[in-house]
């Protein structure tokens, strides 16, 4: 691999808070630095908020060219799970398809969002995900005026998953955790077979075991599945929860550590 000879940014988008980081360039990207920046959340487009403290952050750190991304808060994210579609041959198909079908589910909003699709072994079932489309425009006009190019914007779920041990069990919960909001997906041999957000109380991790009990009884058939592995940006400590084995996707960190784990290049 080649090295890289710009700066790489990387920035965190959450309703409450933009994480960012700088790392030099090279083989192996030395942290320059990182850091949390607090915004008021809430409005009728909540990521307002958060990409606009993104577009100050630009001016301040991005003093010279430099790559960079965004990773996305499953708050302002939807995701569903295509079932497998041997018709479909390429990413646009997929893609159309996706749209199809965010469209048939949440309603003529769904067209005003920006969709992608995960790639995945042929057939097989893919993780599909949609981002308001304002919001991705905003972000590029965010970093025009910028000396930064942005490179990828990634939805949180993605991001934790890739983050993931990559020794897994053949079948296991990935439950995703932000404040406010858990995401609790089924993956069977490397593939998504569901996925579903739901509010997250303060105390959400005492009801893991109901949830994930939920989850099963509608999909009605599935085999029983008793393997989580949590990944949480808030910190619990995982524990055995009834017949749970839940085992820690980043162990040993702090809250803030989590938060820029998740950003990190």
């Amino acid at each position: 691999m080649s090295p890289s000879w710009l700066d790489s940014l990387r920035f965190g988008l959450f309703p409450d808070r933009v994480a960012f980081a700088r790392y030099g360039r090279g083989l192996r990207p030395r942290l320059i630095e990182k850091g949390v920046v607090a915004v008021e959340p809430g409005g009728p487009e909540p990521w307002r908020a958060p990409l606009a403290a993104l577009a100050g952050l630009l001016g301040e750190h991005a003093k010279r060219p430099a790559d960079a991304g965004i990773v996305v808060s499953n708050h302002f994210v939807r995701y569903l799970v295509l079932g497998a579609n041997p018709g479909l041959s390429d990413r646009g198909e997929w893609r159309e398809y996706a749209a199809h079908q965010f469209e048939e589910t949440y309603g003529v909003k769904a067209l005003g969002w920006d969709v992608r699709v995960a790639e995945a072994r042929t057939p097989s079932p893919r993780l599909a995900s949609a981002i308001d489309r304002a919001l991705v425009e905003a972000a590029l006009a965010a970093f025009a005026g910028s000396r930064a190019r942005l490179v990828f914007i990634e939805p949180a779920l993605v991001t934790a998953f890739n983050k993931a041990p990559a020794v897994q069990p053949p079948s296991f919960w990935f439950v995703h955790h932000e404040p406010g909001r858990v995401l609790l997906g089924l993956v069977r041999d490397g593939v998504w077979h569901s996925v579903r957000g739901r509010r997250a109380e303060a105390r959400w991790h005492e009801e893991l075991l109901q949830m994930v009990e939920r989850e099963s009884a509608l999909l009605a058939g599935a085999e029983p599945c008793s393997e989580v592995l949590l990944s949480s940006l808030a910190g619990e400590k995982p524990a055995a929860t009834g017949s749970l084995k839940v085992t820690a996707a980043l162990p040993g960190l702090t809250a803030d550590e989590r938060l820029h784990a998740m950003v990190a290049a």
